[in-house]
Parts: C-alpha cells; structure tokens; sequence
C-alpha cells in the first residue's frame, strides 16, 4: 500500500471488545486489541496515505449458521439489549465496509465503527 501510495486497512473487531460474556475472555481480548492496533496504526501509516478503520458488529445471524432459522424468541435476549430493537444485518456490515473503504469515506481513518444497533454506544 505504501508503494502504491496509499489504500485502506479494514480490521473486524465486535462488540465484545467494549462487553464481554461468560467464557468470551480470550475473544474479547482479541477484539479490543484490534481496535488498539486500529488506532496504532494511524499514525505509523497515515503519512503515506493509508487509512485505517474497523469496524464493530454485533452479533449478526447469517454468520452463525445455527441461528439462521432461530425464531425471534430464541434471538430475544440479544435483540432486547439493543436500542433498535433488532440485529445488524450482514448486509449492513458489508455495505458500510465498502463506504469505509471508498473515497466517499476519505478523511476517515482511526475510527472504529460501531455497527451494534444501539447494544454498545460510544
């Protein structure tokens, strides 16, 4: 990237880097120290055009085969702790990582996005 002149590096954290859950220790230690590297990153790799952004989903459905067919009962607890009232969408996810890394999102860089639908605010 460097070379070239500059690009974006797009890191996934989750949620569970700012509120962890039982037996998810060693998980939300390696989210929370992607979201340090993020920051890290900045300023090693800024000056040659690289922006560094991640990005911070809740826990989305489709990614876990086992929940896709779960009725709302079953998601209930997760859904009640989130301020929207629902899940955030893998398509969500994917659609604001191809934004994050357009030009439209240009000046940002440091950042860690945070995709939980109100579970986790900043």
């Amino acid at each position: 990237m460097i070379a070239q002149g500059g690009g974006v590096i797009l890191m996934l954290s989750a949620s569970s880097a700012r509120e962890s859950g039982f037996e998810m220790g060693g998980f939300s230690l390696a989210c929370a120290s992607i979201e340090c590297l993020t920051r890290t990153l900045v300023g090693e790799v800024g000056r040659y055009g690289v922006r560094v952004v991640a990005l911070r989903p809740n826990f989305t459905p489709e990614t876990h085969p086992e929940w896709v067919n779960l009725d709302g009962d079953s998601l209930k607890p997760l859904i009640d702790g989130t301020a929207l009232d629902r899940l955030p969408r893998l398509a969500e996810v994917a659609g604001t990582a191809a934004f994050v890394a357009s030009d439209r999102a240009g000046a940002m860089t440091g950042a860690v996005v945070n995709l939980s639908c109100g579970a986790i605010v900043d």
